[in-house]
């Protein structure tokens, strides 16, 4: 098969592989200039942050901090997540001058765990992260939605959970599946990342017909010369492999290994599917918007009164 680019016949594609070239440019300067790992990671979280600003609809609020949820308790509150994607006009501020920013969780519609490179322990910390997030109790309340415009009762649910890393040093499907399986094994349905995706490698998620952990590979395209179809290209490629050169253009795609097979992500791609996800999700996710949620936070209490009427 011979490889296809479809960004010079392709204007979107063209503006997002040329956008995910800039951050990848910034992200190697990263590493390369910053030994210290927690700088490094902090810097890499402001750049995923800013990055996604620049996509992500201006509906929403972005910050990072600490979730809690209404229940009072001092272990009833999240990890601190690196990225929150927040409501922007019913956001109460429990807490002023607070670091970390702390949230209710009423009014978060995700968090996102960005990573620098995950390995397998790395994976296992952002699923946890995740999950504390998630485990969250929080206020749900009806709202009306229309399915064949006819209007259905439903109600608010908690928010969602994903995990953004740049790059693994794992190169195999099924290695990865592994290491996400292990990692869920003992967290409830509810509590897991909706999905996870790793830059140069793609998309993990548990799959919605099987219910089993399931990979998306965006590979480089190839096009049959006989059928002229398009479709993932296989690649040759070898144990000391890690990236196929472009024959015609010279730009270079990390490999992938799946079924013994060896394919050039397209990372740009890749992050096209990961935006569309997290956009399909976001405009999925309903939150509190009409309860006065401080009458839930403010332990009963304290909103107590004496009463004295006027007595002419």
């Amino acid at each position: 098969m011979q490889p296809v680019i479809l960004a010079p016949t392709d204007r979107l594609s063209r503006h997002y592989s040329r956008r995910v070239e800039q951050i990848l440019s910034r992200f190697n300067d990263i590493r390369e200039l910053i030994d210290h790992e927690g700088s490094k990671g902090a810097r890499v979280e402001q750049e995923v942050r800013k990055f996604l600003l620049e996509f992500l609809p201006k509906r929403y609020e972005y910050g990072s901090g600490i979730v809690i949820d209404s229940s009072g308790g001092e272990s009833d509150r999240s990890r601190q997540e690196d990225v929150l994607v927040l409501d922007k006009f019913f956001s109460p501020r429990l807490f002023l001058d607070e670091e970390p920013n702390v949230y209710p969780v009423e009014v978060v519609y995700c968090g996102i765990e960005v990573k620098t490179s995950i390995d397998a322990p790395g994976l296992k910390q952002a699923i946890d992260n995740i999950a504390s997030l998630k485990r969250l109790k929080f206020v749900s309340e009806p709202y009306t939605d229309f399915h064949y415009n006819l209007p259905i009762i439903r109600e608010t649910t908690g928010p969602l959970g994903f995990i953004f890393a740049f790059d693994t040093p794992i190169k195999g499907v099924e290695t990865l599946l592994q290491h996400f399986t292990e990692s869920i094994g003992n967290i409830e349905p509810s509590a897991r990342p909706d999905f996870i995706c790793i830059l140069n490698r793609g998309l993990i998620g548990i799959g919605s017909q099987t219910g089993k952990p399931q990979f998306h590979l965006y590979g480089l395209l190839g096009k049959n010369e006989i059928t002229e179809e398009i479709g993932e290209m296989v690649v040759f490629g070898g144990p000391s492999c890690n990236e196929f050169p472009h024959p015609v253009t010279g730009q270079r795609y990390p490999l992938m290994i799946m079924k013994e097979q060896y394919y050039a992500v397209d990372v740009a791609r890749t992050f096209i599917g990961f935006l569309g996800n997290l956009y399909e999700m976001l405009l999925s996710k309903r939150i509190t918007g009409q309860s006065n949620l401080l009458k839930h936070y403010i332990p009963e209490q304290m909103t107590r009164y004496a009463v004295c009427d006027y007595e002419p």
